[in-house]
């Protein structure tokens, strides 16, 4: 276990992979995560990390909205993941596709997992922001769970 602010400094200048769970966390205000998600995205913004994600992370974000019907709500989403210099947004092709698979194979990964995992692998990530237990570190990637930090004055 380690503190947000000792893991802030680790990822200093490296290309991240955020998970759908830091954005839902961050854009709900969740009160279990949000004062651990909020310097990540802070340090996004302000460029001290690289932040990427993949369209499937979108995706995934406005199904709710959607099935509410809360389109002002998905306008909003639409916008966060807009915003200038913030975030690297991969689209997932045929050979991240294929990645994932052999990913679910050889892991036995959810696939959606794998399809994360994968997309972070190609647009050269060297961390992975989750709260999934499921995905864990790699030779290709060092994965940081959630549930794992705490802040220093806790």
């Amino acid at each position: 276990m380690g503190t947000i602010e000792e893991t802030l400094k680790r990822l200093q200048g490296h290309k991240v992979y955020l998970d759908t769970n830091v954005f839902i966390y961050f854009l709900d205000r969740n009160p279990d995560y949000f004062r651990l998600v909020a310097p990540i995205i802070e340090a996004v913004e302000s460029g001290l990390i690289i932040g990427c994600t993949g369209d499937v992370s979108i995706a995934e974000i406005l199904v709710k909205p959607y099935q509410s019907g809360n389109l002002e709500l998905v306008a909003s989403i639409k916008a966060f993941f807009r915003m200038e210099n913030f975030l690297s947004i991969s689209s997932h092709d045929a050979e991240t596709f294929d990645l994932a698979a052999q990913l679910r194979a050889k892991y036995n990964q959810k696939f959606i997992d794998a399809l994360h995992y994968a997309t972070a692998i190609r647009a050269g990530c060297t961390f992975f922001i989750t709260n999934d237990s499921g995905i864990r570190s790699g030779n290709a990637l060092d994965v940081i769970l959630l549930s794992a930090l705490h802040y220093t004055s806790e």
